[in-house]
C-alpha cells in the first residue's frame, strides 16, 4: 500500500515536473522571441538612424556643393560685369553730344546741357527738366517742333545723369538739382520769360522751384509757366517699379548695381512704356550707354534718394502745385503708366485748384514725349496759347 502511494506521488511529481519544464521551455522560447524581436527592432532603428544620418549628410553635401557653384558663378558674373567695357557711343548720340555744351557746377563738376537757339528770336525760352534714370535725350522727338515756337531751348543733364559728371561721393538730392538749374540759368544770364517742361524726376525739381518762387526765393529768375509730364508729384500715389525698389535696399542695392546690365535696363524701361509704342532698340541702347557712362550705374541707389525726399517735402511741394498762381500749371498724362497708374488724373483734379490736365490715349505710358510726341506738343502748345504765351 505504501509502495503504491509512493509510486502515485512520484508519478504526480514527475508529471508536475514535466509540466514545469514544458512551461519553462515555453517561457524561455517566448523570452527568446521577445528578445529577438527587440533586437530586430533595435537593428531596424539603428538602420533607420543610419539611413537618416546618411540622408542628412547627402543633403548637407548637396547644399555645400550648390553653394560653392553659386559662389563661383557669382564671382564669374561679378568679374564679367565689372570689367565689361562701356558700349560704344552711337552716331546719333554722338551728334547729340556735339550739339551740347558744359558748364562748371560748384567749381568742380561738368554739367552737360543743350542750348539751342532758334530762328524765332522774339519767342519765349523753354527749360526742359528730364526724368530718372535717363537724360535730356528724352526730348529729342519733341525738340524740332518746339524749336518753331521758342526762341531758345535749354535742357541740362542733371548731375549724376547723362553726359554730366557722376561723382560717387556726393549727396544727390532734388533740392541740389534745383540749385544746379538756377546756377545754369545764371551762367547763361537768363532771367525771365522761362517756361518749364518737366518729366518724372524733373517734375520734383520743378515743384521745388515753384515752392521757392511762391516764397520769393528766386530773385534771379522768373518762371512764366510749368508743364509736367508723367511723374510722382503725389508721393502717396507713386508706385516705384521693381528695379527701383531693389536698388533702394540697404547693401542689396549696392550689390545689385554691380550686376546691372543693358538687358536689366531694357526690361525695366520697356515695362513703363505703353504697348502701342515701346522703346526702340536704338533708344534703349543710348539710354544704357548714358547710364553706363563713367560708371553711372554704380550711383543709382544714391540717385534714388529722391523717393524719400518726395515724402519728406510732400506738404511743401504739393502745396506749391495745389495753387501755383501766378504761374499757370498744366499736366500731360499717359495713363498706361505703372508708376503713376489711374486714377492719377482724378486725384490730380481733386487736389489742384483750377486743374489743367490732358489725358492721352489709354495706350500711352510713362514716357509720353517718346511714345506720343505729336500729342504732347499739341497739348503743350494749346496750354501756352490759352495763356497767351505764344
Amino acid at each position: 500500500m505504501s509502495t503504491k502511494k509512493e509510486q502515485s506521488l512520484r508519478s504526480r511529481f514527475d508529471y508536475n515536473r514535466n509540466k514545469s519544464n514544458e512551461l519553462l521551455v515555453t517561457k524561455r522560447k517566448e523570452l527568446e522571441r521577445f528578445m529577438n524581436v527587440n533586437n530586430d527592432q533595435k537593428h531596424h532603428d539603428d538602420d533607420d538612424k543610419n539611413d537618416n544620418e546618411n540622408y542628412c549628410q547627402q543633403c548637407f553635401r548637396f547644399i555645400r556643393h550648390l553653394m560653392t557653384i553659386l559662389i563661383v558663378l557669382m564671382a564669374i558674373m561679378y568679374t564679367w560685369f565689372t570689367h565689361y567695357p562701356e558700349p560704344v557711343i552711337s552716331p546719333f548720340l554722338h551728334s547729340w553730344q556735339e550739339m551740347g555744351k558744359t558748364f562748371e557746377y560748384r567749381s568742380q563738376y561738368d554739367i552737360f546741357f543743350i542750348d539751342k537757339m532758334t530762328n524765332k528770336t522774339d519767342g519765349p525760352i523753354l527749360l526742359y527738366l528730364h526724368g530718372f534714370p535717363t537724360s535730356n535725350l528724352d526730348m529729342y522727338k519733341i525738340l524740332p517742333e518746339l524749336s518753331r515756337h521758342f526762341s531758345r531751348i535749354i535742357a541740362p543733364d542733371f548731375i549724376g545723369f547723362g553726359f554730366s559728371s557722376k561723382p560717387k561721393s556726393y549727396q544727390y538730392s532734388i533740392k541740389d538739382q534745383a540749385d544746379l538749374t538756377i546756377s545754369l540759368l545764371n551762367h547763361l544770364k537768363i532771367i525771365d520769360n522761362i517756361h518749364i517742361l518737366s518729366h518724372d524726376y524733373g517734375d520734383s525739381v520743378a515743384q521745388h522751384l515753384l515752392s521757392l518762387n511762391k516764397k520769393n526765393l528766386l530773385p534771379t529768375i522768373r518762371i512764366e509757366s510749368v508743364c509736367m509730364l508723367n511723374g510722382g508729384i503725389f508721393p502717396s500715389h507713386h508706385r516705384p517699379v521693381f528695379f527701383q525698389q531693389l536698388l533702394r535696399l540697404p547693401i542689396v542695392g549696392n550689390l545689385a548695381t554691380r550686376f546691372m546690365n543693358r538687358y536689366f535696363l531694357y526690361i525695366a524701361i520697356t515695362k513703363v512704356f505703353g504697348r502701342k509704342n515701346p522703346p526702340t532698340i536704338a533708344e534703349l541702347y543710348d539710354m544704357w550707354k548714358l547710364i553706363r557712362l563713367n560708371d553711372g550705374y554704380l550711383i543709382q541707389p544714391k540717385l534714388l534718394s529722391y523717393i524719400d525726399e518726395r515724402f519728406e517735402n510732400e506738404d511743401d511741394w504739393v502745396d506749391a502745385i495745389r495753387d501755383s498762381r501766378p504761374v499757370p500749371l498744366h499736366f500731360i498724362y499717359g495713363p498706361a503708366d505703372p508708376v503713376n497708374p489711374p486714377p492719377f488724373d482724378e486725384f490730380y483734379r481733386s487736389i489742384i485748384n483750377q486743374p489743367s490736365i490732358d489725358k492721352l490715349s489709354n495706350d500711352i505710358g510713362h514716357y509720353p514725349q517718346l511714345e506720343a510726341p505729336d500729342d504732347v506738343v499739341q497739348s503743350y502748345l494749346k496750354f501756352l496759347n490759352k495763356n497767351n504765351f505764344l
